[in-house]
């Protein structure tokens, strides 16, 4: 017998006596497995649809435009959003969708796009202030607004039910002195008398 049959018998039986038998077997079965769990997990991120990035398809691209185009306002004058201006030949919406389509184009990030818009038009085209700066007043102070015109409101209830609490309900009590009696029924005679 050829001497690399006689090792490979003899590695062989000794597989066999010690229980190692499907050893190369086992090797190739954990590479099989981790192939296969590298594949499954592997899969879902080859099979996503690709990003919107610079030259992407019209209809991806149309897709963005619209998304960006209604966080920006039209600004010919009827503060609706660029991408439903319903302005029959709107000298505004037309030629900005335009510029957001190109900015769309140009940049892969929505922000940027709309940053674009802002330099060429101004914070004017938001249709949202941003919540920075000045412009946060804008979103604070109606709430600001509302919390101050409730703890007025709570107030004031506050202070006229306890001055109904404290004034009495009945009349003062007539007083039993005679002297004033008199100049009473005398003050309404005189009253009463002038009366035509």
């Amino acid at each position: 017998m050829p001497r690399g049959i006689e090792d490979r018998d003899i590695r062989g039986s000794a597989r066999m006596a010690t229980g190692n038998a499907r050893e190369p077997f086992d090797r190739s079965g954990r590479w099989v497995v981790l192939l296969a769990l590298g594949v499954l997990l592997a899969a879902p991120y080859m099979m996503r649809a690709p990003s919107p990035s610079v030259g992407v398809s019209g209809a991806t691209l149309e897709e963005r435009v619209k998304r960006i185009g209604k966080k920006l306002l039209c600004l010919c004058g009827c503060n609706q959003i660029l991408v439903e201006c319903n302005h029959r030949n709107c000298p505004f919406s037309g030629p900005a969708i335009a510029t957001l389509r190109q900015a769309a184009q140009r940049y892969e990030s929505d922000d940027l796009a709309i940053q674009a818009m802002i330099q060429q038009y101004g914070t004017a085209i938001l249709a949202a202030p941003p919540a920075q700066g000045f412009n946060l007043t804008a979103w604070i102070t109606p709430f600001v607004a509302a919390a101050s015109g409730l703890v007025v409101i709570a107030l004031v209830l506050r202070r006229w039910s306890r001055r109904s609490a404290a004034t009495p309900t009945m009349g003062a009590p007539i007083s039993d002195d005679p002297a004033w009696r008199e100049r009473v029924r005398q003050e309404i005679e005189r009253e009463l008398g002038d009366l035509p």
